[in-house]
Parts: C-alpha cells; structure tokens; sequence
C-alpha cells in the first residue's frame, strides 16, 4: 500500500470523502471534490491499485442514512481493511 504522504491532496480527499461518508461512485465523488470524471474515475482506479480502495461487491448498496438500500447502477468504491486501520491510525497522530 502506498504511504499516506505520498498521495496527492486530492487523493487524499477523495479517500477522506469516502472514510467520511462511506461507499461511493465517481459520478457522485467527482461533483464533491470538484474535479472531471474521468480524471475521477483514473484517480479511482490507481487508488484501487495502490490498496487505499476496493470495489463493492453485490447489487445493492446498504449505506449509512438510507432507509432502503441502493440498487448499484454505477461501480461503487469503499475502503479496505487495512486503509481503514491506517486512518484510523493517523487520526490518533492527529495527521488527518
């Protein structure tokens, strides 16, 4: 997994957003930190590759909030395991 400093600021806001607010798809993470879709969607796709993100897998989406769960029309993206127990670990240290 790639160190959490070497990520650029918007994938780190990026991996925030979805820390923050859980599993997401690049049309709806794009328009929240204001950048095109298609560099969301290469920024998605190597955040998945350095082990920050995973695809949701299945067809509905039960999120935080939702009184129904979500019919997945789009490919959604959550943290990993292990990107979860490194922000937590940066929060302790105050880093994010």
């Amino acid at each position: 997994m790639q160190l959490w400093k070497n990520l650029s600021k918007k994938e780190q806001q990026t991996v925030l957003d979805i820390w923050e607010n859980g599993p997401d798809c690049a049309k709806f993470l794009s328009r929240r930190i204001n950048l095109e879709l298609g560099q969301t969607m290469k920024m998605l796709s190597s955040l998945e590759k350095y082990g920050w993100l995973q695809r949701v897998q299945g067809t509905f989406l039960f999120k935080r909030g939702m009184k129904k769960p979500k019919h997945m029309n789009h490919t959604y993206y959550q943290l990993t395991k292990r990107a979860e127990k490194e922000l937590r670990f940066l929060a302790r240290k105050g880093l994010v």
